[in-house]
C-alpha cells in the first residue's frame, strides 16, 4: 500500500468536512431532477455521469438519487437508445450542441450516440438501498428497452460494438489511434470551448482527435442516426472493452431487478445475456501478450492492443478466467500500480499524467475496478485502488481528474461524479 501521508494535515479537510463539501458540490450542480457534471464544461445531462452520481447520492439523498436515475431514462430513444448527453436546458453557444447533433425525439433534444450502460448498475444500486418497489417497476422497462438496443442494434454475436470515441467514455484513449487514423475527417470548423485556457489546452483532447469526432458527428447527422446504415459506413465499429464490461456487469443488474419483482423468465433472460457476452470476451477480448483484455477494431479486424485501465474492468462483470484473472493481477501490480496513484488510465508509450484519458486517475474508472476487484476477493488489490482515491479527494478536492504521479487535480473544479463516488466510498 502506497503511503500518501496524514490526511488529517491541518490543510486538508477532515472527511466529515469533505463529505460536506461533496454534498455541497452535487446540491450546486443539481438541476431540474437531474445533475451537471460541471458547471463550466458540462452543463447538462450526461449518461454514465448521471449513473454514477445516483450511486453516491443513494445513501444521502435517496430522493435525488431515484430522480436522476429516472430523468435520464426519460430521455431513451423510442428505439431504446439512452443518448450520451441530454440537453434539458438552453444550449446556445455550447459545442457540439443540439443544432449539431439534430438528433432527439419530440421535444427532447440529445446527441445521437449512448454511453456504457451503468445506468443499470444505478438503478439496481437506488433500488438496493432504498427498498422502493415502485421505483424499481418504473425503471424496468426503460433499461430493458435500452439493454436490448445493444443486444439488437450494436451486436452480432454477444459483444457490442461502439461508434463513436466519445461513446465509450475514454475519449482520447490511445487505443482509438489505429482507427482514427485510418480516415480523413476533411474540412470541419468548429471553437472549442474546453480548450480556451493555455491550463486546459494541453489537458484536454488534440485538435488532430477532435477533427475526428467532428467528423464521425457529423456523418452520423447525415444519415440521420441511422443505425442500419452507419453499420456500413462509419469507420470507427470498436468492441470497447469497457462498454462489454459494463454491459455484461447491467445485463446481471437486470436480471437481480427482475428477480426481485418475481418475473423470472426476463431474469433469465438477462443472465443468459450476460453468459454469452461474457464468454466472447473471453475468447476475442483478451490478449495473452498483454496480460489484460483489449478492444476490438470490427473493422481492421483486429485487437487494439494498448494497456489501458479498460482492460482491467472486465472483473466488473467476472469475465476474467481463473487463468486470465492470475495473469490480470499480476500486470495490475507491475503496471498499473508502478506509479504514486492508482489507476493510471493508461501506462504505454505515449502516457501523459495530465492529459484526460492518455494518463491521469479518473474515480469512475477507479469504482468500477475497485467493485470488480471485490467480486475476485482481491482485497488488497481494491483496498489500495479506493485508498488512493480518497487521498486524491481527501488532498485536492473533488476534481475532474487527477495527475498519478503527483497526484495534482486537473479538468474541471466541483465535479459531481468525484464527489458522488466520495460518498459512495466513505458511507459506513
Amino acid at each position: 500500500m502506497t503511503d500518501h501521508g496524514d490526511t488529517e494535515d491541518a490543510d486538508v479537510p477532515s472527511r466529515a468536512e469533505r463529505r460536506a463539501e461533496a454534498i455541497d458540490v452535487l446540491d450546486a450542480n443539481r438541476r431540474d431532477g437531474y445533475t451537471i457534471p460541471s458547471s463550466t464544461l458540462y452543463p447538462f445531462q450526461w449518461n454514465w455521469d448521471s449513473a454514477f452520481i445516483a450511486i453516491g447520492l443513494a445513501g444521502v439523498d435517496p430522493d435525488a438519487a431515484k430522480a436522476e436515475v429516472e430523468t435520464l431514462l426519460s430521455a431513451t430513444w423510442p428505439n431504446g437508445m439512452l443518448p450520451q448527453i441530454v440537453f434539458w436546458a438552453d444550449a446556445e453557444g455550447y459545442f457540439p450542441g443540439p443544432v449539431e447533433w439534430d438528433a432527439g425525439f419530440d421535444d427532447v433534444e440529445t446527441s445521437g450516440i449512448s454511453q456504457p450502460p451503468v445506468v443499470a448498475t444505478a438503478a439496481r444500486h437506488v433500488y438496493e438501498v432504498t427498498g422502493d418497489d415502485d421505483f424499481r417497476d418504473r425503471v424496468l422497462d426503460p433499461l430493458d428497452d435500452h439493454l436490448s438496443w445493444w443486444r439488437r442494434e450494436r451486436s452480432t454475436d454477444g459483444v457490442v460494438y461502439t461508434r463513436h470515441p466519445w461513446e465509450t467514455g475514454m475519449d482520447d484513449s490511445p487505443a482509438w489511434r489505429g482507427p482514427l487514423e485510418r480516415f480523413d475527417p476533411g474540412p470541419v470548423e468548429y471553437e472549442r470551448a474546453d480548450r480556451k485556457s493555455a491550463e486546459l489546452a494541453d489537458q484536454r483532447p488534440t485538435d488532430w482527435d477532435y477533427d475526428r469526432y467532428v467528423a464521425l458527428l457529423q456523418q452520423g447527422r447525415a444519415v440521420g442516426w441511422d443505425e442500419s446504415a452507419l453499420r456500413d459506413c462509419c469507420p470507427f465499429r470498436v468492441e470497447d472493452v469497457l462498454t462489454n464490461s459494463v454491459y455484461v456487469r447491467a445485463c446481471e443488474d437486470l436480471a437481480a431487478l427482475y428477480a426481485s419483482a418475481g418475473d423470472d423468465a426476463a431474469a433469465a433472460t438477462w443472465r443468459d445475456q450476460a453468459a454469452t457476452t461474457r464468454a466472447v470476451m473471453r475468447d476475442r477480448l483478451w490478449s495473452d501478450e498483454l496480460g489484460l483484455f483489449v478492444s476490438y477494431d470490427r473493422v481492421a479486424d483486429e485487437p487494439l492492443l494498448e494497456r489501458t485501465v479498460a482492460g482491467l474492468v472486465p472483473v466488473l462483470g467476472g469475465v476474467p478466467t481463473t487463468a486470465q484473472f492470475e495473469r490480470l493481477s499480476e500486470t495490475l501490480t507491475a503496471e498499473f500500480f508502478d506509479l504514486a496513484y492508482a489507476v493510471p488510465t493508461y501506462v504505454g508509450d505515449d502516457f501523459d499524467p495530465d492529459r484526460y484519458w492518455r494518463g491521469p486517475v479518473w474515480m469512475n474508472t477507479n469504482w468500477l475496478l475497485e467493485r470488480g476487484l471485490r467480486r475476485y476477493d482481491a482485497t488488497d488489490a481494491a483496498d489500495r485502488v479506493r485508498a488512493d482515491s480518497l487521498a486524491l479527494l481527501d488532498r485536492e478536492g473533488f476534481r475532474e481528474y487527477f495527475n498519478p504521479r503527483s497526484g495534482e487535480g486537473r479538468g474541471s473544479d466541483d465535479f459531481a461524479w468525484s464527489a458522488a463516488l466520495y460518498l459512495e466510498w466513505t458511507t459506513a
